[in-house]
């Protein structure tokens, strides 16, 4: 929509409900599928990223409209697209609802996902080529169990589905869930004399296909095996976060916010509030679960000094809180550069 329209607090709880119908929907499907192999994700990075993220204990969650997949923001929204323009409609409420719909759609010029990619695999060529300097960085294997708990529930972590197939039945459900849900409702919403009422259901049901947008990548990816968290912000960024620029890799300056663990962005906090409180103090006042990010593992990559990198290493993790007992291995690709 190109102007505001406030919307009834009903809206609210009623895209609660359909959360819940959508999730419980997309149950059969393998990236909504819990798995006891799925404990480990790796993130890839250059030593400056590593001493970043560990002092900071943040990461870059950068535009999704800038990642190494050029169209990956597009090919989501495209499979949206082409699901409302095959869906089937049976009434007029189903075509203004769809109609309008469309116009949301055609209208998603820019991405408002900002999202950290991680990998299910530790040691990929690929990915030491792409993101760990050629070989000259390391793979930071996370607990993804307690990465969850770190920024629940601020970020979103999904598991990226490559699968084609997959991939439209899944959009399919979700808008035929979503257009079927709000059909439903047409009489509860026409009572509250909802001002635009279905330009504003349009852009409720774009809220939703927003969460699901990211996790659908071209197959050409499908061995980075992605796993990612989805930060989320509407149009007006700036009345809550601020953007931060930084020069890839590939030349280009990518928007990116800062995605922090909830005991950092408290203890910041504190910090703005009580600047004299000690920091033994402050934790001790501050109760979260995962006190740091969960780091289980590092594997230093192939075109790197293991021995002296594993040492020096081992010296940095002890100082910023972590046990010597990190298990950090040298990676297996045979790459030298």
């Amino acid at each position: 929509m190109a102007y505001h329209i406030e919307k009834h607090p009903a809206f609210e709880a009623l895209k609660l409900d359909l959360e819940k119908k959508i999730v419980k929907e997309l149950q059969s499907f393998n990236f909504n599928k819990k798995s006891n192999r799925l404990n480990i994700l790796y993130h890839y990075t250059d030593l400056s990223g590593l001493k970043g993220i560990i002092e900071n204990q943040s990461f870059f969650s950068s535009n999704s409209a800038y990642l190494n997949d050029k169209k990956e923001f597009h090919y989501g929204v495209d499979l949206f697209k082409s699901a409302i323009s095959n869906y089937n409609i049976l009434n007029e409420y189903q075509k203004k609802i769809i109609n309008e719909i469309r116009k949301e759609l055609d209208n998603k010029l820019e991405s408002y996902h900002f999202v950290t990619c991680f990998s299910l695999e530790g040691d990929l060529l690929s990915q030491w080529r792409a993101y760990a300097d050629d070989g000259k960085g390391i793979a930071i294997g996370f607990d993804l169990k307690n990465l969850v708990e770190a920024f629940n529930p601020k970020a979103s972590g999904m598991l990226i589905e490559y699968n084609d197939q997959t991939q439209k039945q899944a959009v399919d459900k979700i808008v035929q869930t979503t257009v079927s849900f709000y059909e439903s409702k047409l009489s509860l919403l026409e009572s509250i004399n909802q001002e635009h009422l279905y330009d504003v259901i349009a852009q409720e049901a774009n809220e939703i296909f927003n969460k699901y947008i990211g996790q659908f990548k071209h197959s050409s990816f499908k061995e980075e095996r992605e796993y990612r968290f989805d930060l989320s912000i509407d149009n007006d960024i700036n009345k809550a976060r601020e953007l931060s620029y930084r020069v890839s890799s590939n030349n280009l300056l990518v928007p990116f916010l800062h995605l922090k663990t909830n005991l950092q962005e408290e203890l910041e906090s504190r910090k703005k509030s009580y600047p004299e409180e000690p920091i033994d103090v402050s934790l001790k006042k501050i109760k979260h679960k995962v006190k740091l990010l969960p780091i289980k593992k590092l594997i230093i990559g192939p075109s790197l000094d293991f021995e002296l990198n594993k040492k020096s290493i081992i010296g940095f993790l002890k100082k910023n809180g972590y046990s010597e007992n990190i298990e950090i291995n040298q990676s297996k690709v045979p790459y030298r550069i």
